[in-house]
């Protein structure tokens, strides 16, 4: 089995993906509050927290760093996922979320080009990785995303 922290272009998610490996420890995923800012070395901007809800027929977001932020253009903590389907972004969103959930293992996505209305020029990467609070299901979601102009590589 591949690790898919390899495949990643974005030194801020092999970033992340490290940080959630090494609290995994062979584990579904660490306790989310076994994630704390201090381990993620200047990569809390590009992360996020997602709860899992209903065993993953929806999702509401609890954490979302500034670089997210900036790039929805609102914050989305407290709101379901479910609210704001139906624009390709957000469905592919789900369904991303959804095979961590029910894989209980690490999704990425990209470099691949944005659909988020306005954002078209750039690209994004995307790591969701799942967060056990029982070490059976997958309670929670933590990730990060990176974008840059389409044709361009990651700054650092």
């Amino acid at each position: 089995m591949t690790d898919i922290g390899s495949n990643l272009t974005s030194e801020r998610l092999k970033i992340v993906h490290g940080v959630w490996r090494d609290l995994a420890a062979g584990r579904i995923g660490p306790k989310r509050d076994e994630i704390t800012p201090a381990l993620l070395r200047g990569t809390t901007a590009f992360t996020f927290t997602i709860d899992v809800v209903d065993g993953g027929r929806d999702f509401r977001f609890r954490f979302a760093g500034d670089r997210i932020i900036q790039f929805i253009g609102r914050r989305l903590a407290g709101s379901l996922l479910s609210e704001i389907r139906g624009a390709r972004f957000f469905d592919v969103m789900h369904m991303l979320y959804e095979e961590c959930t029910r894989t209980k293992a690490p999704v990425a996505r990209g470099p691949v080009q944005t659909t988020y209305p306005g954002k078209e020029f750039l690209e994004i990467e995307t790591i969701i990785l799942p967060l056990s609070e029982d070490g059976q299901t997958v309670s929670c979601l933590f990730g990060a995303m990176d974008s840059r102009q389409v044709g361009q590589p990651y700054s650092a």
